[in-house]
């Protein structure tokens, strides 16, 4: 059916700021989000890592669930539903109350939901196991664990909030999760399989008392040890870069059928035009070196927008900050753009909010609908020393003026998964 899609609302819980309101502010500022807890799992041991990006100040009370019954999920879960509620108002689509909940404007059959999460409800698990552990007895052991364990739970708890009856799953490719969830949703809007999509990411790593996400990206090497130096440790693509920062938090987007927003009168953010998805195939922790896969990727997606690669005027990068995937993303856009990549501006969010893994292309996709609307794209903060690894036209310094034509948001994750979404100002 080709049916064009829209970006109708924005829900956002992000160590930058609670909120969409928050987030935009923080990210315009350049405010990182970046800290050293200070939990003694971190300091007291030998993990060489001492900073992160906690969601801080969050209140499981504005879900307005019953605090029995928000005990009963997971920190996964409760970042997903803040967002996925902050969304719907946003949208403009209301929600009746009740013990059965039901959007309104919507065919809750004609609502599906694509949430992703990387590692869904870590928390749970290890307290849960470490009890077992501990006592080998039951007693103790939580009756619902597994339910709010699961990487789907944080999905299907946002389609039960929310009466959406049409299709749920979740999608668990690593950093590509939460752009690839808004490129699967985009499809089911474009064929015509539903109006309305609940897509993004949550992830909740940063405050489990085992650490065991923070254990096993030190044991890769693979995030920065700038501990004296927390707000500065996130530099992708700058010289001095030494690895990520691990975040965690929500987005949730409304997507629909174009017709079906303006039928209502809503105000998109930006249009949604094409989407591709592909895989390196060559290690599980490491991208294809040579950039040829994830420019492959983007022309694809352009194929699938009937767009071309000159009409590109900005670029959403994934930027981890860590030296070899910042060399590779250079590399690819190089190959992408050839003599023009001089002129395209990238920006890389996870300078301020470290990376949310699953949440992270989630909550790009939302600075860059956001940036499209008001005409400015946020900076990436701490470049500082331009790499000649990564030539590249960083956003630097402050927020740029900028209106482009179509932009790309670039993701890719563990075991070779890549993803790019195209999308356009309205």
């Amino acid at each position: 059916m080709n049916e064009r899609v829209v970006l109708t609302g924005i829900g956002i819980v992000s160590p930058i700021g609670i909120g969409r309101r928050a987030f935009w502010e923080g990210a315009l500022a350049g405010r990182s989000g970046v800290i050293r807890p200070g939990h003694p799992w971190l300091e007291e041991t030998d993990i060489a890592t001492k900073i992160a990006a906690p969601v801080r100040g969050f209140d499981p009370a504005t879900l307005g669930l019953p605090r029995r019954q928000a005990a009963l999920l997971d920190r996964v879960s409760w970042f997903a539903m803040a967002a996925a509620l902050e969304a719907v108002e946003d949208a403009g689509l209301g929600l009746d109350g009740g013990d059965r909940p039901r959007l309104r404007e919507v065919d809750p059959s004609r609502a599906c939901v694509v949430l992703s999460s990387g590692i869904g409800g870590l928390t749970t698990l290890e307290n849960s196991h470490a009890t077992w552990r501990r006592t080998r007895t039951r007693v103790g052991a939580r009756r619902l664990g597994l339910p709010m364990v699961i990487p789907n739970a944080p999905a299907a708890e946002v389609a039960i909030r929310l009466g959406a009856r049409g299709e749920c799953k979740s999608i668990a490719t690593a950093c590509a999760a939460g752009t690839m969830a808004a490129g699967d949703a985009w499809r089911l809007l474009r064929d015509g399989e539903a109006d309305v999509a609940f897509a993004g990411g949550a992830e909740a790593l940063v405050d489990d008392e085992d650490a065991f996400a923070m254990l096993g990206f030190d044991r890769l090497r693979a995030m920065s040890t700038r501990n004296d130096e927390p707000g500065r440790a996130s530099r992708p693509f700058d010289r001095e870069r030494d690895g990520f920062v691990l975040g965690e938090g929500a987005a949730v987007l409304v997507l629909e059928r174009e017709a079906h927003a303006r039928a209502r009168g809503a105000r998109p953010y930006a249009s949604i035009v094409g989407y591709a998805a592909n895989c390196d195939a060559v290690s599980m922790v490491q991208l294809d070196e040579t950039g040829a896969t994830i420019a492959d990727l983007a022309r694809r997606a352009l194929r699938s927008a009937d767009r071309a690669v000159d009409e590109v005027e900005h670029v959403s990068a994934h930027g981890t900050s860590t030296i070899p995937n910042d060399r590779t993303e250079a590399r690819a856009l190089r190959r992408l753009f050839g003599e023009r990549t001089d002129r395209v501006p990238v920006t890389a969010l996870k300078s301020m909010t470290g990376h949310a893994i699953a949440a992270s292309g989630a909550m790009e996709i939302a600075a860059l609908a956001l940036a499209l609307r008001e005409g400015r794209v946020a900076p990436t903060i701490n470049y500082e020393n331009p790499d000649p690894d990564c030539p590249v036209d960083v956003v630097a310094g402050g927020p740029r003026e900028l209106r482009p034509r179509l932009a790309l948001k670039m993701s890719y994750g563990f075991g070779g998964h890549n993803a790019c979404l195209v999308v356009e100002p309205v």
